[in-house]
C-alpha cells in the first residue's frame, strides 16, 4: 500500500507538472501569437503603404505621359502654323515633312507641288545590352545644306551596337577596291561578298540611292524602304522617283519643316 501511494504521488507530481508545462507553453504560444498578430498588422500597413505609392507613381507616370503627349501636340501644332505661314510668305519651292503621317509635301508658296509616303525616325531604340539611342528626327525649320549624287552610307558604330556586335577593328573591316567605278562597287558589294562580309564594309555604296540631299546634323533625305512608317534613324527615307524629283527641285538653302 505504501508503495502504491508513493507511485500515486509521484504520478500526480509529473501530472502537475506537465500542466504547469502546458500552460506555460500556452501563455508562450499566446504572446507569440499576439506578436504575429501585431506583425501581420505592421505588414498589412506596409502593403498598403506601398499599394499607395504605386497607384501615386503610377499616377504620376500618367501625368508625364500626358504631359508629352500634349507638348508633342503643342509643337506640331506650331509647326504647322509655321508652314502656313511659309505657304504665304515664302515664294519659292520648298518642303514640309509629317513625321506623324509619313508624308512629305513639295510645295512653291500656297500650291502643292508633289506629296508622297516617306519613312521617318523610329524613336527610342535598346539592344540587349541596355545600350539605347534615340532615333527620331528632330523636328523644326531646317534647310538644304547641300546635295550630292551617289552617296555612300558610312556605317556609325552604333550599327554594329543595335545589332548587339561587337564593333570591328580596322583589320576586320572589308574595303571595297576604289580602283572600281561606283557602279562597279555596287556590284562587288552585293554580288562579289558574303553576307557575313557585307556586315563589316564601313563606306557602303548605293544603298541609299542616286542622290542625297543633307539637311545638316546627320540628317539627310535619301532612298529606302519602309516609306509610311517610323523605320529610320532619324534620317528620311524616300522613293527613288520622289527623292530624284526633290533633289532635282529644292536648291541649298530652300527650308524643309519637320514636325
Amino acid at each position: 500500500m505504501e508503495r502504491q501511494r508513493i507511485q500515486t504521488i509521484m504520478l500526480l507530481a509529473c501530472l502537475a507538472g506537465s500542466l504547469a508545462a502546458c500552460i506555460d507553453l500556452g501563455r508562450r504560444l499566446g504572446s507569440e501569437r499576439e506578436e504575429l498578430r501585431a506583425r501581420m498588422t505592421l505588414a498589412d500597413a506596409a502593403i498598403a503603404r506601398c499599394d499607395t505609392l504605386a497607384a501615386a507613381n503610377g499616377a504620376l507616370v500618367a501625368q508625364v505621359d500626358s504631359l508629352r503627349i500634349y507638348r508633342e501636340e503643342a509643337l506640331s501644332a506650331r509647326y504647322r502654323a509655321e508652314a502656313d505661314s511659309m505657304a504665304v510668305s515664302y515664294p519659292d519651292y520648298y518642303l514640309v515633312i509629317d513625321t506623324g503621317q509619313n508624308r512629305f509635301q513639295l510645295r512653291r508658296g500656297d500650291l502643292l507641288v508633289r506629296s508622297g509616303y516617306c519613312g521617318t525616325g523610329k524613336g527610342w531604340t535598346a539592344n540587349d545590352l541596355g545600350n539605347a539611342w534615340d532615333f527620331s528626327t528632330p523636328r523644326g525649320l531646317r534647310s538644304v545644306q547641300g546635295t550630292g549624287e551617289n552617296p555612300y552610307w558610312y556605317r556609325p558604330e552604333w550599327y554594329w551596337l543595335e545589332q548587339n556586335m561587337r564593333p570591328p577593328t580596322p583589320e576586320q573591316l572589308v574595303v571595297i577596291p576604289e580602283s572600281l567605278s561606283y557602279t562597279e562597287q555596287i556590284t562587288y558589294y552585293n554580288d562579289s561578298l558574303t553576307a557575313s562580309e557585307r556586315v563589316y564594309v564601313a563606306r557602303v555604296p548605293g544603298v541609299l540611292g542616286s542622290y542625297k540631299i543633307d539637311l545638316g546634323g546627320g540628317v539627310l533625305l535619301h532612298y529606302g524602304t519602309g516609306r509610311g512608317s517610323n523605320v529610320s534613324h532619324g534620317c528620311i527615307r524616300l522613293s527613288s522617283a520622289d527623292l530624284e524629283a526633290l533633289f532635282r527641285t529644292l536648291p541649298v538653302g530652300a527650308p524643309v519643316l519637320i514636325y
